[in-house]
């Protein structure tokens, strides 16, 4: 009962997050028009969320480790908060610039309140990695998919972009709230020995494996073939299939849902056939490979097309996929009091990636300017990235499927206490 709750505050801790990150996106139009912005420009509002955490994400990893995940998500569930009421204020006052930095500090914050929280739960409940991380990642993209609705709603409403970031700023408080009460019943119910930061942690004793090397590239190209596109998704379908800015945004939110609802399903799968888990991380790159496929030769239509709703389907799938079984599959690759560190360096990697491939897409689309089908061509980006990646999840794992219930069952008895530790089922 305990890990459920202490992951249904970790689910509210995030929603602020999601809900926050993606308020440009659902108001990608008004913010181009009152602040006459290119699409370089407005994409620059998300390259500007991750460049930070280029140098900064290892770092932050190494803090946590020594420090404790709890004090990793006090910490930057706070920062995430505050950096929110700095967007709020640029988007209210028209200061681009003012937003630009808002954001830059909400990227490191977002990013290093993910790793606090897998730290948290990877050392609680190790044995069902898969239906907690995915949960934990998918169901707070439905505050994603409520942003899609509520803020063009808002902005409608008042023609103004302030209530629709106030609002943000008010659920981040709201996921601050829920971060406190995921640390105290942590505390209150620790299952393990009390937590000790682990002083001894440095980036000179982490060993770079090739399992984790290849994981990290792997859920890098996974996550930049879906978080650039669903940045643009509103505009991509207003112009590829036909529907109105507001349609749009509603038809968007069917590739959250989705991922929301499979979670469960997909870490169940996960969890249970972790000695398979080479076949799953192949056919998790795949489906993103296929959602982009999907994409790409779907015909252009000056009508709503629905049929495009089926690769938002696929690429909802794709994200649970990522979240249950690609992210805990790369944590299985270090040890858990290295694992801070280690998701620092992943960081690295898919901030570079998430810096240059929103800024790659926008140059594509404003120097394919007066093209039919241009948005075709910028989901090329999207559809050789998942190419890459599907290449790269053969023998990804080749090493560990032997040892996987061995490891499990040692973690279960290591963790197991009488009555007062429920599973998650």
């Amino acid at each position: 009962m305990i890990d459920r709750l202490i992951i249904g505050f970790a689910i509210l801790l995030m929603v602020g997050n999601n809900y926050a990150f993606d308020i440009p996106q659902a108001l990608e139009i008004p913010i181009e028009k009152e602040f006459k912005l290119t699409q370089t420009q407005f994409n620059l509002l998300y390259s500007i969320f991750a460049v930070p955490n280029i140098g900064l994400s290892i770092g932050g990893g190494i803090m946590i480790d020594r420090m404790g995940g709890r004090w990793g998500v006090f910490t930057f569930s706070l920062m995430l908060g505050l950096s929110q009421i700095f967007i709020a204020f640029g988007g209210c006052y028209q200061k681009y610039y003012m937003m630009l930095v808002g954001r830059a500090i909400f990227g490191i914050a977002s990013d290093l309140l993910h790793i606090a929280v897998f730290k948290v739960i990877a050392r609680r409940m190790p044995y069902c990695l898969g239906t907690a991380m995915g949960l934990i990642l998918t169901v707070p993209e439905l505050a994603a998919a409520l942003n899609s609705f509520l803020s063009p709603y808002l902005f409608e409403k008042t023609h103004s972009l302030e209530l629709p970031l106030l609002f943000g700023v008010s659920l981040c408080t709201l996921s601050f709230l829920s971060g406190l009460l995921m640390i105290y019943l942590d505390t209150k119910y620790d299952v393990c020995l009390a937590e000790e930061p682990d002083e001894e942690v440095s980036l000179s004793k982490f060993k770079l494996s090739k399992p984790f090397v290849k994981m990290s590239l792997i859920t890098t190209l996974m996550l930049a073939a879906y978080v650039p596109f669903l940045d643009n998704a509103n505009k991509f379908y207003h112009e590829r299939f036909g529907f109105s800015i507001m349609h749009a945004g509603r038809i968007v939110t069917v590739g959250y849902i989705v991922a929301a609802i499979s979670s469960p399903i997909i870490g169940k799968i996960s969890d249970t056939f972790s000695h398979k888990r080479q076949v799953l991380i192949f056919i998790s790159t795949l489906m993103f490979f296929l959602s982009h496929l999907q994409l790409y030769y779907m015909p252009h239509s000056r009508h709503p097309n629905y049929m495009s709703v089926f690769a938002l389907i696929t690429l909802g799938l794709s994200y649970a996929c990522y979240s249950s079984i690609l992210m805990p599959a790369l944590q299985s690759t270090v040890p858990e009091n290295m694992l801070a560190t280690a998701l620092g360096i992943l960081g690295i990697i898919e901030n570079i990636c998430m810096a240059t491939v929103p800024m790659l897409s926008g140059f594509v689309y404003t120097f394919l300017k007066g093209e039919k089908d241009r948005m075709r061509d910028v989901d090329i980006i999207y559809l050789v990235l998942a190419g890459i990646g599907v290449c790269l999840s053969i023998g990804a794992l080749p090493n560990q499927e032997k040892n996987v219930k061995k490891q499990k069952d040692a973690i279960k008895q290591l963790h197991k206490q009488p009555e007062e530790h429920n599973h998650l089922i």
